[in-house]
């Protein structure tokens, strides 16, 4: 989520962030104070099988084109790399691209790597990352990184080794997005071959990656074997085999961990955090995130359309409780949906630093000044449901502690708990939403850059635009910052438009919260910051 640094704002890790040599200690409530990592001690030898625990469930996909969600990018990639690599510090390096270069406003040259072959042996090609890319342009794949894709002209192989991309006009959230599920490389001939099917438990798939995709048993275990003949010999990977399993109940898991029957897991249950640092037979590691727990409005029309009820809301919830509570002090205020580690990097720091700092501050409730804001609204209808996921019990609290301050200011709630293969469905299939007001959620950003996640809630037509938000003046300065070559103008015409539609609480941001990353005490090395989540962090993880 987002963070503060020492500039003012409100740091979402708290305070300086350090690898696993030091570390910043962050504020913490009732389990002792939270120290922020952003590795774990480095593996110096090799395992067998690794047990890893999915707490979103089973992936429905893994073909990059349709991985948007905790488990899909959880296992997707180790199996399928970027053209860039997400670092622990949420900075970017080189990955199946030896450079990608912005040539000029609108051309991006990518170098593609020498050396690098797809597991059946067969060396990466140009052409296999020109179809990779394109495959996000085609309405028939339906992409969930069609957005990264808007403003590209062409995509061509110019070269043995390279690709080049040209826009209809500027966009400079490309390059970082690369780093990402976007810019993630198949290869051709496979996927070709394997049609709708791609990335399926009946379908396979063929990539780089530091593990090969093994047996998939539907509902029980996803495979991976090592590959040895990985490019990148100094991150071969440790274990022989990483076991994934689904396990979406909070209390089962935590008891999967205690007892060793896991090895590990992104997302430890939040409710477990006293439990899992005591435990003898592991240790419990928080690092930077850019994961943020929110209430988000799914439809066009009801009470949760309505700005008013949306802030009427937001004014209700302590949020100075919610981290107590729900996150158990593993968490920091957050303003809105788009969080400081996410320009941490970026020479107009400043500049976005002064534009968070001066969004509403909404941490205390005001229920005052809700009760008002619905009396103004006057809804038609005063019942809202809420969808979340079922087992997850950090979801079900935020849903409750919503139900409950919803109840302070005239509202009924009902909360609806949903499989997560239909929960996980909502937030792309808008079938899947039908009757339901409010999602109670995690959201996150997979790359840096502070325009990766706002133009998916604010421009008309967008994937996470679910209330068919529209503002000419957000629009313009959305759409002039990411076509701004110059970083500070393009932050200030970001900082515009957040400063529009933050107070619409498009998204109800409750907190962020920090990445927990549980690892039994017979392994190591796996990154403790929200890296993973575009990263091949699995060939990191082996024995101390």
């Amino acid at each position: 989520m987002r963070r503060v640094h020492r500039s003012g704002i409100a740091l979402l890790l708290g305070l300086t962030l350090t690898a696993c040599s030091g570390s910043g200690e962050a504020p913490s409530t009732g389990a002792g104070a939270i120290d922020l990592v952003e590795t774990t001690p480095a593996a110096t030898g090799e395992v067998g099988t690794v047990t890893w625990a999915l707490p979103s469930g089973e992936p429905s996909s893994l073909d990059p084109a349709h991985t948007g969600d905790y488990s899909a990018n959880t296992v997707g990639t180790n199996l399928c790399e970027s053209l860039l690599r997400l670092e622990p510090d949420f900075s970017t390096a080189p990955g199946l691209a030896s450079a990608v270069t912005q040539k000029n406003p609108t051309t991006v040259i990518i170098t593609v790597r020498d050396g690098v072959t797809f597991w059946d042996g067969s060396p990466l090609t140009a052409a296999d990352v020109v179809y990779s890319l394109k495959r996000n342009m085609d309405p028939e794949v339906g992409s969930y990184a069609a957005h990264v894709y808007a403003n590209v002209a062409t995509i061509a192989a110019t070269g043995p080794q390279q690709v080049t991309v040209t826009f209809r006009k500027p966009d400079v959230q490309f390059v970082p997005d690369m780093a990402g599920v976007p810019g993630a490389i198949v290869q051709e001939r496979f996927a070709v071959r394997a049609g709708a099917a791609f990335g399926t438990a009946a379908g396979g798939l063929m990539c780089t990656g530091p593990y090969r995709l093994g047996d998939w048993s539907s509902g029980q275990k996803i495979t991976l074997t090592r590959y040895d003949g990985y490019w990148d010999t100094a991150r071969r990977a440790k274990a022989a085999t990483f076991a994934f399993v689904p396990l979406t109940d909070s209390s089962t898991l935590t008891s999967a961990l205690l007892a060793g029957e896991v090895d590990g897991v992104y997302g430890a249950p939040g409710g477990s955090i006293a439990a899992l640092r005591r435990s003898e037979n592991g240790t419990l590691y928080f690092g930077p995130s850019t994961e943020s727990f929110s209430l988000g409005a799914v439809a066009a029309d009801g009470p949760a359309a309505d700005p008013r009820i949306r802030q009427a809301l937001d004014l209700a919830i302590d949020k100075s409780s919610f981290i107590t509570s729900v996150l158990k002090g593993a968490g920091a205020p957050l303003k809105t949906f788009t969080p400081p580690l996410s320009w941490h990097g970026s020479p107009a720091r400043d500049v976005y630093d002064a534009g968070y700092a001066a969004l509403p501050d909404t941490t205390v409730a005001d229920l005052a000044a809700a009760r008002k804001l619905v009396a103004e609204a006057a809804p038609s209808r005063t019942d809202l449901v809420i969808a979340t996921a079922a087992g997850d019990q950090s979801l079900l609290q935020t849903a409750t502690i919503a139900q409950a301050a919803a109840r302070e200011i005239g509202l009924t709630v009902t909360i609806k708990q949903l499989q997560p293969a239909e929960y996980a469905g909502m937030f792309y299939d808008p079938s899947l939403r039908a009757g339901i007001d409010l999602i109670a959620t995690t959201g996150y950003l997979e790359v840096p850059g502070a325009l990766y996640y706002a133009p998916g809630f604010v421009l008309k037509g967008e994937t996470f635009n679910w209330t068919n938000y529209q503002n000419p003046e957000v629009t313009a300065n959305i759409e002039a910052a990411v076509s701004a070559t110059d970083p500070v103008v393009s932050a200030q015409r970001f900082v515009a438009a957040q400063a529009i539609y933050g107070p619409a609480k498009l998204q109800i941001t409750l907190a962020g919260s920090y990445n927990r990353l549980y690892l039994n005490k017979r392994i190591t090395g796996a990154p403790a910051s929200f890296s993973y989540i575009s990263s091949p962090w699995a060939a990191l993880v082996g024995a101390p």
